[in-house]
């Protein structure tokens, strides 16, 4: 790593979740140290994943129980995303296809009944109740006119094994491309979602860093927002060759506990 380049203007990071701070159900070696460390420095985090099947406070209360020193401010998440944009939209009704545990935080919000064509269909993570039927219905609604909503854009996820995983973002992009529509996606590598998290840091992009452990939620994502994208090789990331890829991130580290050599 080249410490000569000026990285004082780094004021805060945008930081991956799973694959970068913790995987397998494990934190990664050092990242709980690295984030204290961090905040002693002066550092803005804000932890910023495509984690759709879970709450935001579940995903906290999981980083909390790993030991990470993060509070509820700095967790950002396709649903809190998600939330806003309903927010501002308080008549439309919706069609969820998301799990149990998710569809419970959008019960403010309204939702079609009986023979009702929604204003959106929302596709997330459904793993809880995987049937292609949901999937089907989604599909009519969109052919009737619904706007289709995906929470996030990832293809894949790695399981608590390390095995690969059908996401969100290709059960979108199925129905998109079978409806011949483009659908809003609110999570990664969406810019809108890295605009979102750079407003909540109050930060710039050149004063920024994206940290993570995806070529294409993460990296490609901070490049297409004007952030420079740090690679970590955990998590997807020990995947990562230059020379299979034409996604260029700015830096390429062993893990997250690296990213402290950037602000000695």
């Amino acid at each position: 790593m080249d410490k000569t380049e000026p990285f004082h203007k780094i004021k805060g990071l945008l930081v991956d979740i799973d694959g970068t701070l913790y995987f397998k159900g494990t934190p990664i070696l050092g990242a709980i140290e690295t984030v204290s460390n961090l905040r002693d420095k002066g550092v803005r985090l804000l932890f910023f994943t495509n984690t759709d099947s879970k709450s935001p406070r579940t995903v906290l209360n999981i980083l909390q129980e790993y030991g990470f020193k993060i509070n509820k401010d700095e967790i950002f998440t396709p649903i809190i995303a998600l939330k806003e944009f309903l927010t501002k939209n308080p008549d439309k009704k919706s069609y969820l296809v998301t799990t149990e545990e998710v569809a419970e935080e959008f019960q403010e919000f309204p939702q079609v009944l009986g023979s009702e064509i929604p204003d959106f269909v929302i596709i997330g993570d459904f793993h809880d109740n995987w049937d292609v039927n949901r999937l089907n219905v989604a599909f009519k609604y969109v052919l009737k006119g619904a706007k289709l909503l995906g929470t996030q854009g990832n293809k894949y996820y790695l399981d608590r094994n390390g095995e690969p995983v059908i996401d969100t973002g290709s059960f979108v992009q199925m129905i998109a491309n079978t409806a011949n529509i483009i659908p809003k996606i609110f999570g990664k590598p969406s810019k809108e979602y890295f605009v979102q998290a750079l407003n909540k840091l109050k930060l710039t992009p050149n004063e920024v860093l994206v940290v993570g452990d995806d070529l294409e939620s993460d990296i490609q994502g901070a490049i297409n927002s004007g952030i420079k994208g740090v690679l970590v090789k955990t998590g997807k990331g020990q995947f990562f060759d230059s020379k299979t890829t034409k996604i260029k991130p700015f830096k390429v580290i062993k893990s997250f506990s690296s990213i402290s050599d950037f602000f000695k």
